[in-house]
């Protein structure tokens, strides 16, 4: 029987393996472990899942400073046959028990959802392309649809900067004028972090998150998964996509993501392509996020 073990690494994605029987997974914070967990808690070698020939799985703590826990218990070595909850530090990980046909039917989905981005993708691309010399300025709002489907989120935004200002572009089930005051229910935290680090912010089940649960917005707001995606033309911020959802759903994978940055790639260029050649990418409107923004990290 296959596992399939998701980490949750704190201010990341979520991390999915499969282990195919008669393997052996290698956990830890070193470069060279088969599941890296690149958080503080966890110990350069910290762990590792082994298959036994009687179709269970065994977790071994390799002497890691934090410890390994299993259902909350710590172990140092223990028989795990069914699926439950791992922690390796501070990392929470869930591990499932997958038979043939659950794992071939996971296979599907994921391979499913790589083709369907694909599709997403191959329409934008051609909305991009310009008609009659001009090229549609629906772009972005199809690509945050698309950002907001694949994410399984239910709102967000694509913010432009634009002369030292930043301004919502497009949004969805989000007000544009509200969105720069105190009613915003969402974290600008993230956007302000993934335009200053240039890099994805994730987080799953943010709740949990000490980072953002101790913001007002994301509190008042009952936020359970968020994205924000810098857009960037070479190293140079130009904007970024937001998008959150308060329901429970399934965790934002390391997959997830690589599909995401691709839109946010697409949203750049073109961005940078309008920029440059002096147009505006939508109708000026009053949600002007500079002040926020400023306010939570620097952006540049």
């Amino acid at each position: 029987m296959q596992a399939r073990l998701i980490a949750y690494v704190p201010e990341g994605a979520a991390i999915a393996r499969i282990v195919m029987p008669g393997a052996r997974l290698r956990i830890g914070r070193s470069d060279d472990a088969d599941l890296v967990l690149a958080h503080g808690s966890v110990s350069r070698s910290h762990a590792e899942l082994e298959s036994l020939p009687d179709g269970t799985w065994r977790l071994v703590d390799l002497g890691s400073k934090n410890g390994t826990f299993v259902d909350g218990a710590r172990i140092s070595s223990t028989a795990v046959a069914r699926s439950g909850w791992l922690r390796f530090g501070d990392v929470h990980c869930e591990l499932s028990m997958l038979d043939a046909l659950a794992a071939e039917a996971q296979a599907a989905r994921w391979a499913e959802r790589r083709t369907h981005a694909t599709r997403l993708t191959q329409r934008i691309d051609a909305m991009a392309q310009p008609q009659d010399g001009v090229a549609t300025p629906a772009l972005l709002d199809h690509s945050l649809r698309a950002v907001l489907e694949l994410a399984q989120c239910t709102r967000g935004f694509v913010l432009v900067a634009e002369g030292g200002r930043h301004r919502i572009a497009a949004s969805v089930a989000l007000d544009a004028s509200l969105a720069t005051g105190p009613e915003f229910t969402g974290s600008l935290g993230a956007v302000a972090q993934a335009l200053r680090t240039r890099a994805p912010v994730v987080f799953n089940d943010v709740g949990q998150d000490a980072w953002l649960s101790s913001r007002e917005s994301v509190v008042r707001g009952g936020l359970r998964t968020l994205v924000a995606l810098p857009l960037l033309d070479g190293r140079t911020p130009i904007g970024a996509v937001y998008a959150d959802r308060r329901e429970a759903g399934p965790p934002l994978t390391t997959l997830d993501v690589e599909l995401l940055q691709a839109f946010a790639e697409r949203c750049a260029l073109w961005l940078a392509a309008r920029q440059e050649a002096g147009g505006t990418a939508e109708p000026p409107t009053p949600a002007d996020l500079s002040h926020l923004l400023a306010g939570h990290a620097p952006t540049q």
